[in-house]
């Protein structure tokens, strides 16, 4: 189970492109390959060398109910939840092997003297169909992580790159002369393709620009704030949308971008620690919407992170949290200030990323946390913090 590939992952983006099968890679991705390779590698050997440690007082078997998440079961057998995937035994010759379902029994099993998790029990995975929509039996496969903390953030909110938000569609005008527009209005927009298969789309402002906390002058990316939804009702230039919710006033010049209101929300994927190389930080706080003004983070918190597709970040990755450590002034000799070690206070888990931020959900945390505070891959913890 513990093989290179559980660990070893390339930055989605990492650019690796061929022209007529001939072109040379440039020496700068060159060195990002090989930077990978060796991080890999040094990855590889601290997985091994670490002793999967099993939770004191773990079951033998656990019975999967309706309401457990991937990283409550986790918990209850290992010490490290982030490390499921070193202990989790699949049986390929079944349908999505990774999924897990309510009434599934797991069992503790050991193969040559380590640990692994396995099913001894499948529970039921019937899905039922009607011909306008499609509903999932209760015992569908279970979350990763609560899907009623994450949903909203899957669906509506979003990170624009600076120049993302410029380039969208836009609204040129409301029906009837309003000066903005609500649920129930009709709204015309510029810049939707005539060839379009999108029916639904979001309505959103430009809200905070999320700064590089080494660089304040450099804007990592700008939280695109949800106002309201409506559906198609005319293509062309311009298109018209009808309104049939709002949160906010819409107002012209505000921008419109194809939603997904299904109400299935993608929460498969498998927590593991991060293959990030370098520490980054807790920059900035949602709690029902946009809270500009909230510094303080406690468990089941969503949080935005300065690290994304661009860093190689995935759902699924795993980060440690540490209290960043203050300064303090020396008692003893004069005019010295000291600056106190960051310490250990949590966990997070990304469940979204952008390019150079993710979304993440604070799983536990020992104490609060701060905007600011450090995280840093499980697999560098012996590494000293920032």
């Amino acid at each position: 189970m513990n093989t290179l590939s559980s660990y070893c992952r390339f930055p989605m983006n990492s650019g690796i492109h061929m022209k007529n099968n001939n072109r040379l890679l440039s020496q700068a991705l060159l060195s990002q390959v090989i930077a990978v390779l060796l991080l890999a590698t040094v990855f590889f050997v601290s997985a091994e060398a670490e002793t999967i440690e099993l939770k004191p007082g773990h079951p033998q078997k656990y019975t999967v109910v309706k309401g457990d998440t991937l990283w409550d079961i986790s918990g209850k057998f290992l010490s490290k939840p982030w490390y499921w995937p070193e202990i989790w035994q699949i049986n390929p010759q079944i349908k999505d092997p990774h999924w897990i379902y309510p009434g599934d029994v797991l069992e503790l099993v050991y193969i040559d003297g380590k640990p692994y998790i396995t099913r001894g029990k499948y529970g039921k995975r019937t899905v039922r169909l009607s011909p306008e929509i499609r509903t999932e039996a209760l015992d569908r496969a279970i979350p990763t992580i609560p899907l009623d903390i994450i949903s909203p953030y899957m669906t509506n909110n979003r990170i624009l790159n600076a120049g993302e938000y410029s380039n969208l569609p836009y609204i040129i005008d409301i029906s009837g002369e309003h000066m903005s527009a609500g649920a129930d209005n009709s709204i015309y927009v510029m810049g939707i393709a005539e060839d379009t298969t999108d029916t639904t789309y979001g309505v959103y402002r430009r809200g905070n620009a999320y700064r590089n906390p080494a660089n304040n002058r450099e804007i990592l990316g700008y939280e695109a704030v949800f106002l309201g939804d409506g559906t198609l009702e005319r293509k062309g230039s311009p298109a018209t949308i009808y309104i049939e919710s709002s949160k906010a006033e819409i107002l012209k010049k505000h921008r419109v971008i194809p939603v997904n209101r299904s109400g299935i929300v993608n929460a498969s994927f498998i927590p593991r620690p991060s293959l990030v190389n370098r520490p980054g930080s807790i920059i900035g706080v949602l709690t029902s919407g946009i809270q500009p003004g909230v510094m303080m983070v406690g468990a089941m918190d969503v949080v935005i992170i300065d690290a994304g597709l661009k860093d190689g970040v995935e759902a699924g990755d795993v980060f440690n949290i540490y209290k960043k450590g203050t300064t303090v002034k020396d008692p003893i000799r004069a005019n010295t200030m000291v600056k106190l070690p960051n310490e250990l206070n949590g966990n997070l888990m990304v469940f979204r990323t952008f390019n150079r931020l993710s979304y993440a959900l604070v799983m536990d945390a020992q104490t609060d946390l701060r905007v600011g505070d450090v995280i840093k891959s499980p697999l560098l913890a012996n590494l000293k913090s920032k």
